[in-house]
């Protein structure tokens, strides 16, 4: 047992002379020395139990809930991930048996392997509904989420493109497809999944209108392009020979991936030494159409928002406005 404890104020040793002065950690240590003068402490045992079927069996029946709900298939196979990513932390430890430690452990081993607290936000908020809903039909008696606190993410500016980069992306694009994947994004503030599933049929080339069927939350809706994005998607289609009823087509005629746009995106980057995601378009596209005067509701609209405070959030509103608006309104 003693031997336990100083491996255990080692590692806490090492751990604090990475983010704090030696003083500083020194008093630390000594605190934490006291207080364990009446604790036993025994290492948890890692080696992998037998593989526990009613984990698997337990999660079926949850995603099968979320399906019924009327859950997005991206939100049911992050909710998998999350909670698969858990179990086997857990080493396959029962549902039934995890308990509030488990999870701030895994949390917390998130933060030792240098993730951003986004991300960690984004794996707590993943398996959170999966333990309120054990919670609220009986299978476990106490929810271990519930003396988690929410994750504090800083919050940021986000960013539009401005028009000089806009014209640096288009120049860098070297092939149709780039080309009209960028014009599409820009004027339809299509999500890259959207992007990936839309077909041939879903576009009214004359009145220009895109249908968007089962978006985010199984939602449909109707977006847009422009002229612009038009003239580039025709090019892509006539060189593209098309063969498949997707729009956007590998050279096997297979539909693009949201990781292949992705990929395309993040390439795109590297050659105009932009900072570029597919997001950032839909993004762009709300700021813009914002600043020239459209109402928010309309552009929630467009976008397929729930909530108009999502909208609010995807608009920049640079200081060079406010300070021009304020002008404005003072003299």
């Amino acid at each position: 047992m003693e031997e336990s404890r100083e491996q255990y104020i080692q590692a806490v040793k090492e751990r604090l002379a990475a983010i704090v002065d030696s003083k500083t950690a020194h008093d630390i240590i000594d605190v934490i020395a006291y207080e364990l003068r009446d604790y036993e402490i025994t290492k948890r045992s890692t080696e992998i139990v037998p593989y526990d079927d009613e984990n698997e069996k337990i999660l079926k029946s949850y995603l099968a809930c979320l399906v019924v709900e009327g859950k997005s298939k991206g939100t049911v196979r992050m909710y998998r991930y999350s909670v698969r990513q858990l179990f086997a932390f857990l080493g396959n430890k029962r549902y039934d048996k995890i308990t509030t430690y488990d999870i701030r452990a895994w949390l917390a081993s998130m933060k030792m392997r240098g993730c951003k607290n986004t991300h960690i936000r984004n794996q707590r908020c993943n398996i959170s509904p999966f333990f309120a809903w054990l919670h609220s039909d009986g299978l476990i008696e106490k929810n271990p989420m519930s003396s988690i606190k929410p994750i504090k993410v800083p919050v940021e500016e986000r960013k539009a493109l401005t028009s000089d980069e806009i014209d640096t992306i288009r120049d860098s694009c070297k092939s149709l497809s780039e080309r009209a994947v960028v014009e599409v994004l820009l004027a339809s503030g299509l999500r890259v999944a959207e992007l990936c599933n839309l077909k041939l049929e879903d576009i009214d080339f004359d009145s220009m209108t895109v249908r968007v069927k089962s978006g985010k939350g199984n939602k449909d809706r109707t977006t847009f392009i422009n002229p612009v994005a038009k003239k580039h998607l025709v090019a892509y289609m006539e060189s593209n020979k098309h063969k498949s009823e997707y729009v956007f087509t590998t050279r096997e005629s297979k539909p693009y991936t949201p990781s292949g746009i992705r990929y395309l995106t993040k390439t795109l980057a590297k050659r105009c030494g932009i900072h570029i995601h597919p997001h950032i378009f839909r993004r762009t596209l709300a700021t813009d159409l914002a600043r020239k005067g459209m109402p928010i509701q309309e552009i929630q609209k467009l976008l397929g928002h729930t909530s108009i405070e999502t909208t609010r959030k995807y608009i920049e509103t640079r200081m060079e406005k406010v300070e021009a608006s304020y002008r404005q309104y003072v003299a």
